[in-house]
């Protein structure tokens, strides 16, 4: 069984949105863009609980309820070898041919003014055009197919272990001679309290006060009544240290929101023999720590407990350990967009998921991204950015080093996200066995844009001068690759580019042959000048065309 797609309609923030979705899904976007409506659309074509509510007046698109609020789920269950796809075609007959490889399942909510509500009804089949009625009213087939776990970025343990633990924690066989036990010591207790002292005055007294009403020859007894009507009704849970008597109580925060995790997850656990589980979480960074973040993360993304779900997130720590995910990001331009793309880690870089993704994550909270090769760029170009533009970051622009080696692993799936992607680039050479040298640094700007907009004819010398004589014989059509793909080749490399611009100022802050000096030690070295750069430099730098790529992230 796999996700493949929702449409929505008329609903909410959403006038019309068509997004591709998978098992895992995490949704992106700034705040009010309509991340928690999306998690709801979901919730009300799955989750009973939602849909029992109907629909009002506000959960119509702009209070339009002259047209019918519709959202169209559509599943793969093509795999014949999944047990949830059996679970599905199981109650499907009659309405999916075995040769139909969609599950189509339609609400539609048509607004009645008299009753001011609008009842969810459901359609389901495997052809669009052609969808079937499904059984039932407030409890339809899928609620005998989906069991939805909506887990809010504010979850209470307590709530959640109080309503569970029932279901959770199952009396046996072997338990009989304990309950028996358990059945003589209460039996125990309502003997000893009723002979504490207190019980006693207390019965004389009372005994006498009723004999000045009648009867003189009744007594009052006063005897306890405790049962166990509720076995579980006021049991919690602790924590206990290995090696430790000591009971600690569940109080942080952190501590509490990962032990409701653990408690839905065994719940889950227990349904998905019957029904197939989706987690839909919203926000589950909150509360926790960054260590507790990743704690999460790798439970959310590693564990086959969470086999489907739909996140919302505003955090990059709680993606650290992301793997075959669908990232869907919500931004409002003129209106609402839904960009996605699947996120699988290539097997090269399997050894180094955390630091890829520590990398990645952050650019995807962003609206426009500078990819940078190495740390000296960043180093400099986020110096700039706090002098030149220090609310930056808050607009949503970032600066991302990539090492020179994943420029286009990058471009390709922050694009496909709807974020602005520009690249700074050195104008790279690479000899050849004929002793020649291969234009690399125009290489990968046509392959970076899948255009052959530079020529990549070798060149016979790898000088400085040679360098910039290719870069200025190209001018313009350099200048395309930056206007029309926003790539940006450096003239020559960021060292030299720099010297072109402030020499003077380079020479007094680090003497006789500054560039030789910027080449050694990179970052220390740029750290060093970045002490000494006024921000008259930075705008001098700014405004140079060898570093026009600045003005398209400030």
């Amino acid at each position: 069984m796999l996700f493949k797609r929702i449409h929505i309609k008329n609903y909410r923030n959403y006038k019309d949105i068509n997004i591709d979705i998978a098992n895992h899904n995490v949704f992106l976007g700034l705040n009010d863009v309509g991340k928690s409506n999306l998690l709801n659309a979901i919730r009300l074509i799955l989750d009973r609980e939602v849909r029992k509510n109907n629909c009002v007046e506000t959960d119509f698109y702009l209070r339009n309820t002259e047209e019918p609020i519709v959202i169209t789920l559509s599943i793969d269950i093509s795999d014949y070898q999944s047990d949830d796809t059996a679970k599905i075609r199981a109650k499907m007959k009659g309405v999916s041919l075995s040769e139909e490889e969609i599950l189509y399942i339609r609400l539609t909510a048509k607004y009645d003014p008299i009753e001011q509500i609008a009842i969810p009804e459901l359609e389901w089949g495997g052809n669009i055009e052609n969808l079937y009625p499904m059984s039932g009213s407030n409890y339809y087939e899928i609620d005998r197919i989906f069991n939805v776990i909506y887990i809010d970025s504010s979850i209470d343990m307590n709530k959640v272990f109080a309503k569970n633990a029932k279901k959770l924690i199952k009396i046996t066989d072997q338990d009989e001679d304990l309950l028996q036990q358990i059945d003589n010591t209460i039996t125990e207790l309502n003997e000893k309290i009723s002979t504490l002292s207190g019980v006693k005055v207390f019965q004389e007294r009372i005994t006498q006060k009723l004999s000045e009403y009648r009867d003189k020859d009744l007594l009052v007894s006063i005897r306890s009544e405790i049962a166990v009507k509720g076995l579980f009704d006021n049991i919690s849970p602790y924590i206990q240290k290995i090696g430790d008597a000591n009971l600690y109580p569940t109080a942080g925060d952190g501590r509490r929101k990962l032990l409701a995790y653990s408690i839905l997850e065994l719940l889950s656990e227990t349904l998905q023999e019957s029904k197939i589980n989706i987690f839909l979480i919203e926000e589950p960074e909150n509360h926790l720590h960054k260590s507790l973040q990743i704690a999460l993360s790798n439970i959310l993304f590693s564990k086959k407990g969470f086999a489907y779900y739909f996140i919302t997130t505003h955090s990059p720590f709680l993606l650290a350990s992301m793997e075959d995910t669908q990232l869907i990001r919500i931004h409002n331009d003129d209106h609402l967009i839904g960009n996605s793309t699947y996120y699988r880690i290539p097997e090269e870089y399997q050894n180094f998921k955390m630091i890829l993704n520590n990398q990645l994550t952050e650019a995807l909270f962003a609206n426009k991204v500078l990819l940078v090769e190495g740390t000296s760029e960043k180093l400099l170009f986020t110096y700039m950015a706090n002098k030149i533009a220090p609310n930056y970051e808050a607009e949503g622009s970032l600066i991302l080093q990539v090492d020179g080696i994943k420029f286009k692993k990058y471009k390709n799936l922050l694009s496909k996200l709807g974020i602005k992607v520009i690249i700074k680039t050195d104008n790279d050479l690479r000899k050849r066995k004929d002793n020649s040298y291969s234009v690399l640094g125009f290489e990968r700007c046509n392959g970076l844009s899948g255009t052959e907009l530079l020529p990549c004819s070798p060149i016979d010398t790898d000088t400085v001068e040679r360098k910039r004589k290719l870069y200025d014989d190209n001018i313009s059509k350099i200048n395309e690759m930056s206007s029309q793909h926003l790539i940006f080749l450096s003239r020559c490399d960021l060292e030299h580019d720099l010297d072109d611009v402030i020499h003077r100022a380079l020479e007094e802050y680090l003497g006789t042959n500054p560039v030789e000096y910027l080449q050694q030690s990179k970052s220390y070295h740029m750290a060093e000048l970045l002490k000494h750069l006024t921000e008259q430099d930075c705008k001098d730098i700014y405004s140079h065309d060898n570093f026009s790529c600045l003005k398209e992230v400030f």
